[in-house]
């Protein structure tokens, strides 16, 4: 009586069984889905107005069939501004974590690989860095790699609301993108420092340097993809962070500049108009938090899922 051979499976196949049977980060997972589709492709859509049309003589308008969720009080439609500004919030989320990640990943990779005294250095410039003031860094490093504020402001108002020809392109953005991400590396140095230097005395790095290969295949080639589960983790949870710290620089007016919007930006816009019109506040609050939480339950999901602990459940 032949024994059944029972199947194997891969470990990103189990993390992905147990992510989802995790039903709150698999709510986050398909909800985040939601607002990119809803941010990137909603503005295509037929019954979402322009984000750049003045009309003053409906400013503050209320939900209504034309308007979703009403104007501004410029008369601008709410519903496309958020849109909008949720590309540009979820473009500086992403773009700036991955700058983040990429930075921190190089990093903290030779300096566990090397160690010794170059790893001593490496590791005292990120003390530094760590001990200066976070949020005064990403200023001045914005401040520093930005581009004129003329190149920003070139814009007329005609009676159709605002020239079309003088959209800032999404590309002005790059130098916040660099900024953020620039700066918010040292926590991902370190992760890949620690996770590097636990797998590079480990049996199958020993048979490769006994094969003859080099020590920048052997790091990128075998000991990267090990620190691939931390990373994502990681990332997952930076996202929220970086969003949330671009809606502060916006907030300060350091940020996103105009017209180009964010949700930083318009939840500024409708905390110094609440009292008048509490829904330009409201939406683009709601639509923020709700893309924070949906990412927080995302990371925490992946976190478990990835936990090697948690391979034999």
């Amino acid at each position: 009586m032949s024994e059944s051979i029972e199947k194997g499976t891969s470990l990103w196949r189990d993390a992905w069984h147990r992510l989802s049977r995790n039903k709150a980060a698999m709510l986050g997972l398909w909800f985040l889905v939601l607002i990119v589709i809803l941010c990137f492709i909603g503005p295509l859509m037929p019954f979402v107005k322009s984000p750049t049309i003045i009309n003053l003589d409906n400013s503050g308008a209320p939900p209504s069939g034309e308007h979703w969720l009403g104007t501004d009080q410029l008369g601008r439609d709410l519903l496309a501004r958020v849109l909008y500004g949720g590309q540009i919030s979820l473009l500086v989320g992403f773009v700036a974590t991955a700058v983040a990640v990429a930075i921190g990943l190089v990093y903290g990779a030779v300096s566990g690989y090397v160690g010794g005294k170059l790893d001593d250095v490496l590791m005292r410039v990120v003390d530094i860095l760590f001990a200066l003031p976070f949020l005064v860094l990403v200023i001045l490093f914005s401040l520093v790699v930005d581009k004129p504020a003329s190149e920003f402001t070139e814009w007329v108002i005609t009676t159709t609301g605002w020239n079309r020809d003088k959209v800032a392109p999404i590309t002005t953005l790059i130098p916040l993108f660099i900024a953020i991400g620039a700066i918010g590396w040292l926590t991902i140095a370190r992760i890949v420092r620690a996770q590097v230097m636990a797998y590079k005395h480990q049996e199958f790095v020993e048979a490769a340097r006994s094969l003859g290969l080099g020590n920048a295949r052997i790091l990128f080639r075998h000991i990267l993809p090990n620190v691939v589960g931390p990373i994502i983790v990681y990332t997952t949870l930076a996202v929220p962070g970086i969003m949330l710290l671009e809606s502060v620089l916006s907030f300060l007016g350091l940020g996103v500049r105009p017209p180009n919007s964010s949700w930083g930006i318009l939840i500024k816009e409708g905390a110094d108009r609440m009292e008048t019109n509490m829904g330009l506040l409201l939406y683009p609050a709601l639509f923020f938090s709700t893309t924070l939480f949906a990412l927080n339950f995302l990371g925490d999901g992946l976190r478990d899922a990835l936990d090697p602990k948690s391979s034999k459940d």
